[in-house]
């Protein structure tokens, strides 16, 4: 056999797959549309846009209720909206037009008025390329001159897998397991909140479940999703831009739980988001995704993970889509990249170390209202990591009016530029920033690290198991008992202040927890306790003592519900005490922290403290 011959069928075997890869294809009935390719077969509901059929390996991955999006208002999630009635089905991008390279189908729902129905003309996609291994999603929703005033609390993207199939769920390093059945939770037996049981059947028998134990960053989380331990594959979410996800890079939201739930979350009020709250007549439109449910196989489960983490930056990297052609989503050429540098200058601390660096940009109110990008959903935001010295390039920014926001791990506080002015397809550098923290004098002690969270406090490694809120009057009988220069924040400051409950759930008292620290001499001028915190329930209040004296009241503290959602973060709010520096004794002094919370699921978590002491010169 000739060497020709022989290369000629080694390259053949070789490159098959990809001859042999069918292009796409769309396939319409009256009631349903099939997108298919060689590796995925989507069938969708015309008239809800539910994706009934999902199979790949000749597998049916869907379970039911079938995928479906959902909006629900923001009282307590009781205000449920149907979709409009009427829908309205069209080819966006067809395969017959393009030699099989993708399809793009579309569901638009206008508002007719209905006070049952949600007030948005909703347009639901689909996409399917050659070579995907998985379909997008995405989604545009219109608010319009002549809409009903709406307060939107949750808006996601449900999807129910197979239960037959999958069986191990992955978030992250931390939380990756094979997990109890949904038959199993029915049994189980209801503990604090309707979303939490102990389980008295199955694999995780004796354990509670509960479906906050699974929220992470999303910002944060490049992939999560189901596996198969016995089939051998993977359905992953991955957002490859969050741009369009409500609270910047720090927002908490659930990424799914037991009964094989999978969810990707465009806006979440939990943590401390704030929901959407639309006017009379008010003009608005945004567009939720094109995020991806990839599918992948033939490797373990924390094998698929990691090819999904693989798969997700490589979705980021092709951000924006060329593929997607809508004005509304705006390609890469209309869109604009700033750079520059953050310079940190603290002249308390000219050794200052920090990490993680976030710079971002979130739309400019023109309101007369203060903009916290943190609460905000409307519009789009755009962050990237700066590296160690703090440079970065924020690329695929939208044309609009911004403020620049800056904040990193060993920082107290945030940086920010206003005025930000970004026209489109244009690069603009905006050189050294200098961003000076705000400080009202030396340090004399502090606890904990500035990082918009209490991860580093007791039970902050494993946050996520539920009640742990539960454990703290045996763990501290006798109340947090602080000694600077001799505790540990790691062992000996807890992760948050609850009140001592029993065991049915009642309150039996608030909490004192003190800070006992000495004072070399006696100090003039002025002296600020500076407290962050991460989480608090419902308009909490910290009275704070020193030396038995008040001096004043952190609070009342915004709604975040973190603690009883077994979270360790959910809004950043800075809270100073000033005081007569006077009132320092030398030698021994304590501050208190008292904390008198109504039920059970109030707690106030910690970021960060700091004592500043500015004296008399």
């Amino acid at each position: 056999m000739s060497l020709f011959i022989r290369l000629s069928i080694v390259f053949y075997f070789f490159t098959l797959p990809a001859f042999a890869r069918q292009g796409v294809t769309l396939t319409e009935a009256a009631d349903k549309v099939v997108l298919s390719n060689s590796f995925v077969k989507a069938t969708i509901l015309k008239k809800t846009a539910t994706i009934i059929s999902l199979k790949y390996k000749d597998l049916e991955l869907m379970g039911r209720p079938h995928p479906h999006w959902n909006v629900v208002g923001s009282d307590d999630e009781k205000e449920v909206k149907k979709f409009p009635e009427k829908v309205i089905y069209a080819v966006k991008t067809n395969p017959a037009s393009n030699g099989g390279e993708r399809v793009e189908v579309s569901f638009k729902y206008l508002y007719e008025g209905n006070n049952e129905t949600l007030p948005f003309d909703i347009d639901l996609r689909f996409a399917l390329g050659k070579e995907d291994q998985g379909i997008y999603l995405s989604a545009l929703w219109k608010h319009r001159r002549g809409y009903p005033a709406f307060e939107l609390g949750q808006g996601r993207m449900i999807t129910v897998l197979n239960p037959k199939i999958f069986d191990f769920y992955t978030v992250d390093a931390n939380r990756k397991r094979k997990m109890a059945s949904a038959e199993d939770v029915k049994k189980g037996i209801r503990m604090n909140v309707k979303e939490a049981n102990i389980l008295t059947t199955g694999i995780r028998k004796g354990e509670v479940e509960h479906k906050y134990d699974y929220s992470a960053i999303l910002a944060q989380t490049p992939a999560w999703g189901w596996t198969s331990t016995e089939k051998k594959i993977g359905l992953w979410m991955i957002n490859p831009s969050f741009e369009y996800i409500n609270g910047g890079p720090t927002q908490v939201g659930n990424t799914g739980h037991v009964e094989t739930i999978l969810l990707n979350h465009w806006h979440d009020s939990h943590y401390g988001g704030a929901p959407l709250l639309f006017k009379q007549d008010e003009e608005w439109e945004k567009f939720a995704g094109p995020f991806f449910l990839y599918l992948n196989s033939n490797a373990s489960n924390d094998d698929l993970w990691k090819d999904a983490l693989n798969q997700a930056q490589k979705q980021k990297a092709k951000w924006p889509f060329s593929w997607v052609d809508d004005k509304e989503y705006l390609p890469a050429n209309e869109r604009s990249t700033i750079s520059g540098q953050i310079k940190v200058s603290d002249p308390y601390s000219p050794e200052l170390k920090f990490s993680n660096m976030w710079v971002g940009l979130a739309l400019a109110d023109n309101s007369a209202k203060e903009v916290n990008w943190q609460y905000e959903g409307k519009n789009y935001q755009f962050w990237v990591k700066a590296d160690s010295k703090g440079n970065f390039t924020i690329p695929n920014i939208r044309p609009g009016n911004y403020n620049l926001f800056a904040f990193a791990d060993g920082i107290l506080g945030e940086f920010k530029k206003t005025g930000i002015s970004v026209k489109s397809a244009e690069k603009t550098n905006l050189g050294q920033l200098v961003y000076t923290p705000v400080r009202t004098g030396k340090t004399l002690w502090e606890i904990g690290v500035p990082d918009r969270s209490a991860a580093e406090f007791k039970h902050g490694d494993n946050y996520w198991k539920w009640g742990l809120y539960m454990q703290y009057p045996k763990e501290f009988p006798k109340d947090v008992n602080y000694i600077i220069g001799k505790s540990d924040w790691r062992t000996d400051w807890n992760y948050c202040q609850p009140g001592v409950i029993d065991e049915k759930y009642n309150v039996v008292r608030g909490t004192t927890w003190k800070i006992t620290f000495d004072v070399p001499e006696q100090l003039t001028g002025k002296a600020t306790l500076r407290l962050a915190f991460c989480g608090s329930r419902k308009a909490e209040v910290i009275h704070v003592g020193l030396n038995d004296k008040s001096i004043g009241r952190a609070g009342p503290l915004p709604e975040m519900g973190v603690m009883h959602r077994d979270g360790i973060r959910g809004k950043q709010e800075d809270i100073s005490i000033p005081f007569d520096a006077s009132l320092l004794k030398k030698g021994s002094n304590t501050i208190t922290l008292s904390f008198n919370p109504k039920n059970w699921a109030f707690g106030v978590l910690y970021d960060y403290l700091r004592l500043e002491v500015a004296e008399k010169k």
